[in-house]
């Protein structure tokens, strides 16, 4: 009897515990990727890793960085022209004026929200750091997914440059199952941009 009990409470620890699979598409069903999922009610500590937000070819890399509240981030440039960046956003307004290489002090994101990153040179620039409020937070790949510890009636935040509502708005998405689920929303069509991350650079 002992051992049927410690079974039984074994097996739903470990359904309360297990990750799942959140598929996000698009109104036409393509996959949407670099999303930002954030699992609401969790908690993740800072970690004391220092992010790397890099500029390659005149693009930012990667295009979507998820970082904790308080964590660092820096801003190596890794071209060989100068970069001049910025950000207009309320969580973390700041400017690095014209530099190359990777002297540049890390910078600390002390407020939780979107941050939206340009260059004052090249206005094709643009870049995300989506700053998570020490809750369980992650990107969207190539197929659209996330793997959450996340059980059925939990709540996530939904956030992609691609929302109508605007760069700095998220959706918020119920959980409706313990094992993999697929939503659909509408959002703006896709942004074409060359994916340096992807090519290992």
């Amino acid at each position: 009897m002992r051992y049927l009990i410690a079974l039984v409470c074994s097996l739903s620890l470990s359904n309360v515990w297990a990750d799942m699979t959140l598929t996000i598409h698009d109104q036409n069903d393509q996959p949407v990727s670099n999303a930002a999922v954030s699992l609401s009610g969790s908690f993740v500590s800072t970690p004391d890793e220092v992010e790397k937000m890099n500029q390659i070819h005149s693009s930012f890399v990667p295009r979507v960085l998820i970082v904790q509240k308080d964590q660092y981030v820096s801003f190596p440039n890794s071209d060989d022209i100068r970069h001049h960046v910025y950000s207009f956003s309320i969580p973390k307004a700041f400017e690095i004026k014209l530099y190359k290489g990777s002297e540049i002090p890390p910078i600390q994101f002390d407020a939780p929200g979107m941050v939206v990153l340009g260059c004052n040179i090249h206005d094709s620039m643009i870049g995300y750091i989506y700053v998570a409020d020490n809750e369980y937070t992650v990107k969207t790949d190539k197929n659209g997914q996330v793997t959450l510890p996340a059980k059925l009636g939990d709540k996530v935040s939904f956030w992609s440059e691609r929302l109508i509502e605007g760069v700095t708005s998220e959706k918020m998405i119920d959980i409706t199952s313990d094992t993999a689920q697929t939503v659909k929303l509408e959002l703006l069509p896709p942004i074409e941009f060359v994916d340096h991350e992807s090519h290992g650079y």
